[in-house]
């Protein structure tokens, strides 16, 4: 396991699809999608064309299961060369070890123009855009996010 998967409040995936400058056009995949909210959130809310999860936990793969979203139920590390390249926006809410795993595998792999939006976790290779800090409640009351948003 990379990361255990720990809820993203409503209003931290907003400002990272908003950071992302998340449409119409867009294929997303959230890397460690956990329950599926940032897919579903991308698609209900910012109506991307595609939104695409990977996740290794099968409860949660079941869990996150939704007409408008898709779930690949598998390792996120040996299905990221096939889904990067296909990607114009991938989130990730994991951890520092596994994003040092998943950067050089995006820079091999993202293609010019691939927004890559981290949840609390920095990339040290990526090139940063901006950073947001986001306060909100969530399950252990009112707590700060960090929102990294990079771009090849």
């Amino acid at each position: 396991m990379l990361a255990p998967f720990i809820p993203t409040p409503e209003k931290v995936i907003k400002e990272m699809l908003d950071c992302a400058n998340a449409g119409r056009n867009d294929i997303l995949i959230d890397l460690g999608s956990g329950d599926g909210r940032i897919l579903k959130i991308a698609k209900e809310y910012f109506h991307v064309k595609l939104a695409i999860g990977v996740e290794l936990n099968k409860v949660l793969c079941k869990e996150s299961k939704s007409e408008d979203i898709e779930i690949i139920c598998g390792d996120l590390l040996s299905l990221s060369e096939v889904l990067i390249p296909k990607a114009t926006i991938i989130t990730i809410y994991l951890s520092p070890r596994s994003n040092k795993l998943l950067e050089d595998i995006i820079l091999k792999n993202g293609k010019k123009g691939l927004k890559i939006i981290s949840h609390d976790f920095e990339f040290s290779k990526l090139s940063l855009e901006k950073i947001k800090k986001i306060k909100t409640m969530g399950l252990l009351g009112l707590t700060e996010h960090t929102i990294y948003c990079y771009k090849l």
